[in-house]
């Protein structure tokens, strides 16, 4: 029975990796054209493009991973359906159950694909991605800011205009509140680099607000003993969805320190989570179909079949989430109720096959 269940796994892997190589040339593709624009600025040529879509590839597979499973899943078992072999394992006496648990060994590497994705190569692929572009574009390392960044420190408040790396930020301003939460003092700067123990303000104007008078000062150099690291600044500017789980925890319990609110990344935490419980799922879901209307499918039909089950999927589990985020309903069962949801449906579905 081993045997068999290598070559059911097997069978669906070898299945989603073609699927894969597909999806990521049409992936580079479509970035390449969204991204040709801006060939020629500085020197940002041929060849850097090259890497940085070649960088952000494993970001971009990850995205779309679940669904790959699907289809391979799908074609495999078509495969296996069309030509007979699954009829001949049910009448050997393999029972449903057992199907479904090799098809589970594929879901486990595809699963263990996509946390090698999500949590390694995917951020680090998009955060030197990033880097290498704006240096052959600007000179330089540039994280965007849009209409300021605002992030809280203990009592302080600071708002960044913008970054040309996570230890260099220019147009800062610090409101200092005392314990009573009246505000003591704002200081602006040109910019600030990153010193031990703090932040370095240069060409700054520190306004102090007294009980009967205001002062205003300037100095070329101040030093502060802000407490916000660069990772949390890098954190701040990187969306949710390319941050990997360890540092969505970390910038979650950073917010919340500060009493700001983390739900679109704890959700986006969450999200991390489940992701390759979704693949397992997904690639099970296929299973039912090879005893159905896949049976005298071709291959075209077949992939029709599954991304069309992906997209709605998809958008299920979109409007579930935005849903859940309406409802107040806690960010992990938002996260996990499309999956759990599809895994209850899939178990009754084989449940009535055997």
């Amino acid at each position: 029975m081993k045997l068999l269940d290598r070559y059911i796994a097997r069978n669906v892997v070898q299945a989603a990796a073609v699927v894969a190589l597909a999806v990521a040339a049409l992936s580079i593709v479509v970035a390449f054209i969204g991204e040709a624009d801006n060939l020629g600025e500085g020197d940002y040529g041929i060849w850097q493009l090259v890497q940085y879509l070649l960088l952000r590839l494993p970001e971009d597979m990850h995205l779309v991973l679940p669904v790959i499973a699907l289809l391979g899943a799908l074609i495999a078992l078509g495969g296996l359906a069309a030509g007979g072999e699954l009829v001949v394992m049910r009448a050997a006496g393999v029972s449903i159950a057992r199907l479904a648990g090799s098809v589970l060994r594929a879901g486990l590497v595809l699963a263990a694909v996509s946390l090698l994705l999500g949590e390694f190569l995917g951020p680090r692929g998009v955060e030197v991605a990033d880097g290498l572009r704006d240096i052959a574009r600007h000179g330089h390392q540039k994280y965007r800011v849009d209409e300021g960044l605002w992030l809280r420190d203990g009592r302080d408040y600071v708002r960044i205009g913008g970054a040309l790396a996570t230890d260099r930020l220019i147009d800062i301003t610090v409101y200092r509140r005392d314990e009573a939460g009246r505000l003591t003092s704002i200081l602006g700067a040109e910019r600030a680099e990153r010193i031990a123990g703090g932040w370095r303000l240069f060409g700054t104007q520190i306004t102090r607000f007294g009980d009967a008078a205001v002062a205003v000062e300037r100095v070329e150099r101040h030093d502060v003993d802000l407490g916000l690291r660069p990772e949390m600044l890098q954190f701040s500017v990187t969306k949710p969805d390319e941050l990997a789980t360890l540092g969505l925890y970390r910038y979650v319990r950073y917010l919340e320190r500060n009493g700001v609110a983390a739900g679109e990344y704890r959700l986006a935490m969450w999200r991390n989570i489940v992701s390759p419980l979704t693949v397992i799922v997904l690639t099970l879901f296929a299973l039912p179909f090879a005893f159905g209307s896949l049976r005298g499918a071709g291959a075209g039909q077949r992939l029709f079949l599954g991304g069309l089950v992906g997209l709605v999927f998809f958008m299920i589990n979109e409007i579930g989430v935005a849903g859940g985020q309406v409802a107040g309903l806690p960010p992990w069962l938002t996260a996990a109720l499309p999956t759990a949801l599809l895994l209850a449906g899939t178990l009754y579905w084989l449940r009535r096959l055997n």
